[in-house]
């Protein structure tokens, strides 16, 4: 028989002298065997009683019931030489839980409890750093297969989430909209006007999928320009676009309007394009600057007010003027700075104008207006093409890029489905929707969460880290949530964690959502470890990036416990 040695989780090196403990083992064996034959346990059971050793050792029951039993027979691996996952978060595949609780000894069990208690002081003593004094921090940590807590700190003080408010929107609009759900955006001819018909898509024209798919920039405006031209039509009285499906409000009133021309804070309409920005750069050419705008269009006019310089300054910022579709560009330019993406007002408009100018192009004249208008629900038009984007597609965006129009388009249409005919989405028929969820699926107290918006970008917002792993906890259960799960950003892998987590030994093993604005920090998701899954949130608020750096250094700590449980004392027969 081959026996291991084990310290610290790792396997002894061959060539080590080992110690001689033959004689101590057999008289263990001999002990453990006269205490079967005068102690029997009942099968199921632990052999120590709750009573006997209180709450701590049953914390540390409790803990062993998630083990998964055939990794106890795998080899512990320490830090630095822990088995190496595969990257791809599709590959990485969950352990099985354990059938049964296994039987304990005495010792097994005091053991456990001790490492438990290692891990929650290991995290205390890291949270309560000396530097992240002012920081308020929100923690909730649990077994993903039972929901049992491994750690809690303040986990029922709702803190301003960020980014993981797009957590909580993504598990609502899939829980509600179902994961066939598609946005399809329709084109058609009526009297010899074109019929833009949106579906409140906000990846229509999104160069991230485009990019994925193999297609070129704008190809949409080609594809209808295209389409009419198939059909012989040379010229066309009015382009109508119906952004009906969401309410006429564009602009989040809880927005800091400092940000309106950030991407991240872009308005959000009925129809989408481009993720609602243009690319503007700036060049300096031979002592003159020159402004270059992607794509270009007569929807906007840009100022030049930048300055050409021999010092090495390339930096330039936008403004708007008394009208929004005129932008004034100041800066100091040596060779070049951009393309920077900049919000633009009315993006339903924006579109519009893109089709009259590729339809220009082509040959096919519009003699009419271009405008705005609602359309009855039973409108009569000939289809001439449809657009469609799934709703995956739209939580991937949400989730693991962190798109803010993708998260408000989620909540805006969960508002229209409040609605008899499923349009005129606002929202606070969002928000109001989303609570419900919060309560009736998922029993969360209304004292633990305010819905601001779908993005986590209005200041607003507030939830606890009872909340999101409650809500992680609930949406593993679900039937959609092997489709969900591939929506959230992968560590080491891709998305906004495709930096983080890059070690050998923890790449692709992090699941989760990133939060940031000023002063917050936020990650909740679930990392899998060789004993289960385990489910984390973290809100820090009156934080920098030290919290960051401290959230994802517990998570490693998570990891390497859970690892390293199997190397505590055997099972006991």
């Amino acid at each position: 028989m081959k026996i291991l040695i084990y310290k610290s989780g790792r396997k002894e090196r061959k060539d080590r002298p080992q110690p001689q403990f033959w004689p101590l083992l057999l008289v263990f064996l001999a002990f453990m065997l006269l205490l079967t034959i005068f102690f029997p346990s009942p099968r199921g059971q632990a052999s120590v009683s709750s009573d006997q050793w209180g709450n701590k050792e049953l914390s540390a029951k409790k803990i062993f019931k998630n083990l998964d039993i055939k990794a106890l027979s795998d080899k512990p691996a320490d830090r630095g030489q822990q088995t190496p996952l595969k990257a791809s978060h599709e590959e990485v595949r969950p352990p099985s839980p354990a059938s049964e609780a296994p039987l304990l000894s005495r010792a097994s069990v005091a053991l456990l409890a001790d490492e438990l208690d290692k891990l929650r002081r290991q995290v205390a003593s890291l949270i309560n750093h000396q530097r992240l004094r002012r920081t308020q921090f929100s923690i909730s940590i649990r077994w993903a297969h039972t929901g049992e807590m491994i750690f809690e700190h303040q986990a029922h003080t709702p803190l301003v989430p960020a980014s993981n408010m797009k957590l909580v929107t993504t598990v609502a609009a899939i829980h509600r909209l179902g994961v066939d759900f598609e946005f399809i955006t329709r084109v058609g001819l009526a009297s010899n006007s074109l019929l833009i018909i949106g579906s409140g898509d906000p990846l229509l024209g999104d160069k991230e999928i485009d990019k994925r798919l193999g297609r070129k920039p704008h190809w949409l405006l080609e594809d209808i320009a295209a389409k009419l031209q198939a059909r012989g039509i040379s010229s066309l009285e009015d382009i109508i676009l119906d952004t009906s499906i969401f309410g006429p409000e564009r602009v989040h009133p809880q927005w800091p309007r400092s940000a309106l021309l950030q991407k991240y804070a872009c308005e959000v309409s009925g129809l989408n394009y481009n993720n609602n920005c243009v690319e503007i750069s700036v060049v300096n050419r031979q002592g003159k600057t020159a402004l270059f705008l992607e794509p270009k269009t007569a929807y906007l006019r840009l100022i030049n007010a930048t300055m050409p310089v021999s010092s090495k300054e390339n930096w330039f910022s936008v403004e708007r003027t008394t009208s929004p579709r005129v932008l004034r560009v100041t800066g100091k330019i040596n060779t070049q700075a951009g393309p920077y993406a900049v919000a633009i007002e009315n993006p339903a408009l924006f579109l519009g104008t893109l089709i009259k100018e590729q339809l220009a192009k082509k040959g096919v004249m519009v003699t009419g207006d271009l405008r705005e208008e609602s359309l009855p629900a039973d409108q009569n038009y000939e289809l001439v093409a449809e657009y469609r984007t799934p709703l995956l597609e739209v939580l991937r965006r949400a989730n693991k890029d962190s798109l803010g129009l993708a998260a408000e388009a989620l909540i805006k249409i969960l508002g229209a489905q409040e609605n008899p005919e499923h349009r005129g989405g606002t929202w606070e028929a969002g928000r109001s929707a989303v609570a419900r969820f919060l309560t009736t699926e998922l029993g969360i107290p209304e004292e633990e969460f305010f819905v601001a918006d779908g993005s986590g970008l209005s200041r607003e917002n507030r939830l606890t880290a009872n909340a999101l792993s409650s809500l992680l906890y609930w949406a593993r259960r679900q039937p959609f949530w092997p489709e969900f799960e591939t929506t959230m950003a992968v560590g080491g892998v891709d998305g906004t964690l495709e930096n983080v987590f890059r070690e050998r030994a923890l790449r692709g093993r992090v699941v989760a959502k990133t939060g940031y604005i000023n002063g917050v920090r936020a990650l909740s998701g679930l990392t899998h470890t060789r004993q289960g899954e385990v489910i984390f949130s973290f809100l820090a608020n009156n934080a920098s990036n030290l919290a960051r750096n401290t959230i994802n250094n517990i998570v490693k700590e998570i990891i390497y416990w859970a690892d390293t449980l199997s190397s505590s004392p055997s099972l006991s027969n």
